[in-house]
Order: C-alpha cells, then sequence, then structure tokens
C-alpha cells in the first residue's frame, strides 16, 4: 500500500523538522559580540613581546604612526601590582627612547626625589639603592622595574642619557620628608645667608616637610598649624635675590630648589583638613603633578620629549566620570585632565589592560595578598580583545571614526581591572592589552641576591 507507506515518510518528516527546529530553538543564540570581535581582530595591531630586552622594534611601528609628533606620551598601568605592564612599558621606554627621540621619563614619584635617585643611577652602586631615594616601593622592590632602571643607568653613558625626573608633589620617601629635602633647602640658603632661616623656622619646615603623608591625613583628619609663610617666604627670597644666588648655584638649581618650595606649598594644598570632602575648588594631587610636569616641560625639559610613568587614572585625560555627568570643579580631575588642555595633540595617552591572571605589589603595605582578576563581562573590550587569540595588542582610539562603537560606553578595566561602563576613547588615546597578566614580583632580600 504505497499511499500509506507515503503518509507514513511524510510524518516521519514532519517529525524530523520538529525535532530540528527545537533543537534550534534550545541551542546557543547568536553571538552577538562576533563582529565587534571580528573588528578588532582585524584592526588591533599585534605586539610581538614584552621582553625588555628584545630590541627589535618592527612590531612596534603601528606605536609611532599613532604616536606621531607627539611631545609627552603617558604610559599607565591599571595598579601598582602589574608586573606585565612594567615589562611592557621597559620595553616601549627603550623603543620611545632610540627610535623616537624620547629623552626624558618622568615619573610618578617625588619632584624632589627624583633628583636623588638620578645622581644615583649615574653612579656605581646597586640598583635598588638609588630606587630607594625615590621610588615608591611599589615600584622600586619589583623585579619587573629593575630593567627601566638598568636602561636609565646604561643610557648616561651615550651620546643621548635618559634624563629622569620627578613629577609627584610629594616627597616620596621617608628620609626625604624628614631629612634630605629640609636638609638641601638649608644647605642652599646658607650659601646665601646663613641667619636667613632661624632655628625655629628650620623645625617649622622639617615638621611640615615630614607631617604632609596622605595616610596621616585620611587616619585622622584635621587642620594642621604649619608655617605656610615660611616657604612663601623663601620662593620670594629666591625672586628677589636670584643675582645673588647665581654665584653660588647654578640657574637650574635655581629654579628647581624654587619649584620645590611651590610644590611643597601644593601638597599642602591638596591635603585640606578633610581629604573625603577635598577642596572646594577640586585641587588635589593630581592638579600638582600636572603643574610640575608642566613646569618641567616649560623650563628645563623645554626642548625635549617626555615619557610619563604612572597609573592609569592618573593619566586619563578626562575626568573618570560616566558621559554626560557634570563637569569637575574647576581644579578637579586627573593629571592628564590638565596636560591635555595645555598640550593638545601633544599628548599621546597610552593605557594598559589585561584579560585575567594576577596583580600583587611589591610593597607589601599596600596588600600582601595576590589578586586574580575576576573574569570580564561578555562584550566588555577585554572580552572582545581577548577573542583575538594574541598575548599582546594595541588600539589607537585617536583615528577612530566619530560614529564607531568603541567611542560609545564600553566595560573596561584600565580602573584596578574592575569592570567599568565610559568610553574610553574620551580618557585614552591608545589600549595596550595584555591578556594574561603576570604579578609584580618582589626582589629577595640584598643577601639573597648576591
Amino acid at each position: 500500500m504505497p499511499h500509506l507507506r507515503r503518509s507514513a515518510r511524510l510524518l516521519s518528516l514532519a517529525a524530523v523538522a520538529l525535532v530540528a527546529a527545537g533543537a534550534k530553538a534550545n541551542g546557543p543564540a547568536p553571538d552577538a559580540h562576533a563582529g565587534r570581535a571580528a573588528w578588532l581582530a582585524a584592526h588591533a595591531a599585534a605586539v610581538r613581546s614584552i621582553d625588555p630586552a628584545d630590541e627589535d622594534f618592527s612590531d612596534l611601528a603601528p606605536l609611532a604612526a599613532a604616536i606621531g609628533g607627539a611631545r609627552v606620551v603617558q604610559l599607565g598601568e591599571a595598579t601598582h601590582g602589574d608586573g606585565s605592564t612594567f615589562l611592557a612599558k621597559a620595553r616601549l621606554i627603550r623603543f620611545l627612547h632610540q627610535e623616537m627621540g624620547f629623552d626624558a621619563l618622568a615619573w610618578e614619584a617625588g619632584f624632589f626625589d627624583c633628583r636623588d635617585m638620578a645622581a644615583a643611577l649615574r653612579g656605581g652602586g646597586p640598583l635598588t639603592d638609588a630606587a630607594a631615594l625615590c621610588l615608591y616601593r611599589l615600584w622600586g622592590q619589583s623585579a619587573q622595574v629593575q630593567p627601566t632602571l638598568a636602561y636609565v643607568r646604561a643610557t648616561q653613558a651615550t651620546a643621548r642619557p635618559l634624563e629622569l625626573v620627578g613629577i609627584d608633589c610629594r616627597v616620596s620617601t621617608a628620609s626625604g620628608r624628614q631629612e634630605r629635602f629640609p636638609a638641601s633647602i638649608f644647605a642652599f640658603f646658607d650659601r646665601l645667608d646663613p641667619s636667613l632661616i632661624s632655628a625655629a623656622e628650620r623645625a617649622d619646615l622639617a615638621a611640615m616637610s615630614a607631617g604632609l603623608v596622605p595616610k596621616d591625613y585620611f587616619d585622622k583628619p584635621g587642620e594642621r598649624n604649619y608655617n605656610r609663610a615660611l616657604p612663601r617666604r623663601l620662593i620670594a627670597a629666591i625672586d628677589a635675590r636670584r643675582e645673588e644666588l647665581l654665584r653660588h648655584a647654578s640657574p637650574r638649581d635655581v629654579d628647581f630648589v624654587r619649584q620645590s618650595l611651590v610644590s611643597l606649598l601644593a601638597m599642602d594644598r591638596a591635603l585640606p583638613p578633610d581629604l573625603e570632602k577635598g577642596n572646594p575648588d577640586g585641587y588635589n594631587r593630581d592638579t600638582a603633578m600636572a603643574e610640575n610636569l608642566l613646569w618641567w616641560l616649560d623650563g628645563p625639559l623645554r626642548d625635549r620629549k617626555v615619557i610619563v610613568w604612572a597609573h592609569n587614572f592618573h593619566v586619563f585625560t578626562d575626568a573618570f566620570t560616566p558621559r554626560g555627568a557634570p563637569p569637575p570643579r574647576a581644579h578637579g580631575g586627573s593629571m592628564g585632565r590638565f596636560l591635555r588642555q595645555a598640550l593638545g595633540d601633544g599628548l599621546y595617552t597610552i593605557g594598559f589592560d589585561s584579560h585575567h591572571g594576577v596583580y600583587q605589589y611589591a610593597d607589601p603595605n599596600a596588600g600582601a595578598e595576590a589578586v586574580e582578576i575576576a573574569a570580564p563581562p561578555a562584550g566588555s573590550l577585554e572580552d572582545l580583545l581577548h577573542r583575538a587569540g594574541k598575548p599582546y595588542l594595541f588600539v589607537d582610539f585617536r583615528t577612530l571614526p566619530p560614529d564607531h562603537w568603541l567611542r560609545e560606553p564600553l566595560s573596561g578595566g584600565f580602573y584596578f581591572h574592575e569592570p567599568v561602563e565610559r568610553d574610553w576613547p574620551r580618557l585614552l588615546d591608545a589600549a595596550f592589552f595584555i591578556d594574561r597578566m603576570e604579578p609584580s614580583a618582589k626582589l629577595p632580600p640584598p643577601a639573597a641576591r648576591r
């Protein structure tokens, strides 16, 4: 009975179709982010290596093209415990110095202290001893920061030494705050007139220098009764008696001491009695760091191209707030915001970020535990870049069309590897993506290194 066999066959085919339709309905949904991931895979530049010793810079040609004629390049980091980022920055510093004519490195460390570290690096002592004169231990005790310090030292014997300067308004080491900074101020003015600063005023300046520590203000808010008139008077003395001072010191030294006192007052201003509320005008440590860096750029480094080493937050070129939020107070926001206003496209800012891995601080006082980076949300910038399957990628934001999807709010972990939705091209000119983050490794004790 052919018609029955045909009916059975049709019923069987219908059943198969229904099963297939059910499977399709219950199967995986189309990847909503596939198009974006494919775009990044096609347009992000693959970086071959973050090894500081790798000086075949052919893979960094896209960075050179993106940076172009910028005078200042900022290199950020999501946390101060990102060991892989430290290595990447070390290689980029070599590249920028050797291939692009950058010959100064400005560090997020004490304006005063870095002069002592630079002098020590020109000597022959251990790198860790030099670092201890300036760098916060987050960097100074990190094994992955050592290649940068070794490179700075190695360049000192060349025709183009890499100059090292500080931009932080803080005197960044305890020995600097308590001893070296006040002693240097007294010695400078004593050459002019030993009676210019009284014994009581010397004690006042030493107390102010030692007391400007943010943690102390957080732990114990309140007004500090420093002799603020003294540094102001000393600045006025430099201006009024500059010709006399030039008989005892170089013009650069005179200007450096003056700015050191300006920076001291800036740090005092950046530490209001209640740090939680901040200053009414928004003035903060970032504002002061921008002022110090612009002083370097307009003064001793006026003819130089400068690399900046700092946290991602400090280098952001606009307020770290969602799009459409009220603007920050006049003097508030990140260092990069003020640099963008002053330098325009002469500033190029690279933020660093990762998909997974671990960060850990070399200074246990900042947190001794290793922290695993949480899996980023689907469709986040880290998720999309991870799909490219490359260990290191560079994405230039600056040349994106105005209507590009990357200019819309997108989850990213540039701030302590925590997912935050921001329109990142407003805050950064580029992203340097490290798929897996390795933690900063604390150097062994000196005896173990011998």
